[in-house]
C-alpha cells in the first residue's frame, strides 16, 4: 500500500514541478557566484538561540560511542537539502559542514564520520524503504531524519507521515543508533502550502510520542529572517527554496551545537556512576 501510494504522490510532486518551476529546480548545484553574492553579511554570526539546540532527551545510545575506540558515525537521511541541492559544491552540503565542524570542536579526542545519504525529491516513505539497506547497514551511532518538505508540497496524508516517521524511528533505535528528527525549512512559498503547519505539528508529535529529540530547522529559519540578520534572498539559493553555501554552514552548526548538547547530558551521570562503582 505504502508503495502504490508513494508512486501516486511521486505523480503529484510531478504535477507541482510543472505548476511551481520556480520551486522544482535542478538537481544540479547553482554556480559558485550565486553563494558568494552573499556579501559582507557572510560573516555576520548566525548561531542558533539555545532553546532551539538544547535537545528534550540525551543521546544517551550515542555517549557509548565517545567512550570506545573507533570512529563516531553519523547518518544523514534525507532529501534534498541534505544531499547537495543548491549549494556551489557537494562539500558545502551540511553534512560535510557537520562533520567538519565536529571534528573542530571534538579533535583529538574524537573523530567523527558523517555519511550523506539525501537523495532529493524524496519522501518518508522513500526514505523508510532504503532505511536497511543504506542506513542501518552502516551501523550508525547516530541517525539525523530530515524529512516532512517535500511530502508536505505533495500532500500525503498526515496519519501515513505520522506512520511512516514512527516505523523508521523503531527501527533505528532497534538497530542501537540514537535519532535526531530535523524537520522542515522555511522559505517565503512555504505559507501557501495547504497545511504546511500541520506537518511540522506531525512530526513534533511523533517525536514526543517516540521519546525522541527533534530539531526545529522552520523555527531557526524564520528565527534568522524575523530577526533582520539576513533576508531570504541571502539564505536561500536562488530560486528560494533550497538552502545556499551560507545556510548549510549555519545548519552544520547548529546540529553540530545540538548534539554536543545531546551528549553533554547523557555524560553529566559518568562521574556520578564512576564514583559509585568505585565504592
Amino acid at each position: 500500500m505504502i508503495r502504490s501510494r508513494a508512486f501516486a504522490t511521486k505523480l503529484a510532486l510531478l504535477f507541482i514541478a510543472l505548476a511551481l518551476p520556480t520551486i522544482a529546480v535542478s538537481m544540479v548545484a547553482v554556480p559558485a557566484m550565486a553563494a558568494s553574492s552573499v556579501g559582507p553579511k557572510t560573516a555576520a554570526p548566525c548561531k542558533a538561540p539555545r532553546d532551539l539546540v538544547r535537545l528534550s532527551r540525551p543521546l544517551s545510545a550515542a555517549q557509548g560511542a565517545m567512550t570506545r575506540d573507533g570512529d563516531f558515525r553519523i547518518v544523514a537521511l534525507g532529501s534534498s537539502s541534505t544531499q547537495v541541492a543548491g549549494a556551489s559544491h557537494p562539500k558545502m552540503c551540511y553534512p560535510a559542514q557537520l562533520e567538519a565542524e565536529l571534528n573542530r570542536r571534538f579533535h583529538p579526542d574524537k573523530h567523527f564520520e558523517v555519511v550523506n545519504r539525501g537523495v532529493g525529491g524524496e519522501m518518508a516513505s522513500d526514505m523508510l524503504a532504503r532505511l536497511d539497506g543504506q542506513v542501518l547497514s552502516l551501523k550508525p551511532d547516530l541517525v539525523i531524519w530530515q524529512t516532512g518538505v517535500n511530502d508536505a508540497i505533495a500532500g500525503v496524508p498526515l496519519e501515513d507521515f505520522r506512520m511512516e516517521l514512527a516505523q523508521g524511528i523503531d527501527a533505528i533505535k532497534a538497530a542501537g543508533a540514537d535519532v535526531i528528527l530535523l524537520d522542515l525549512q522555511y522559505y517565503p512559498r512555504s505559507e501557501r502550502v495547504a497545511g504546511y503547519r500541520d506537518y511540522l505539528r506531525a512530526m513534533a508529535t511523533v517525536a514526543t510520542e517516540k521519546a525522541v529529540p527533534i530539531l526545529r530547522r522552520h523555527a531557526y529559519m524564520k528565527h534568522l529572517l524575523d530577526n533582520r540578520k539576513y533576508t531570504a534572498a541571502q539564505i536561500l539559493a536562488p530560486d528560494l527554496f533550497h538552502l545556499n553555501d551560507l545556510s548549510y554552514r549555519c545548519l552544520g552548526n547548529m546540529v553540530a551545537d545540538a548534539i554536543g548538547d545531546g551528549l553533554e547530558q547523557a555524560g553529566r551521570a559518568l562521574p556520578l556512576n564512576k564514583t559509585a562503582s568505585a565504592r
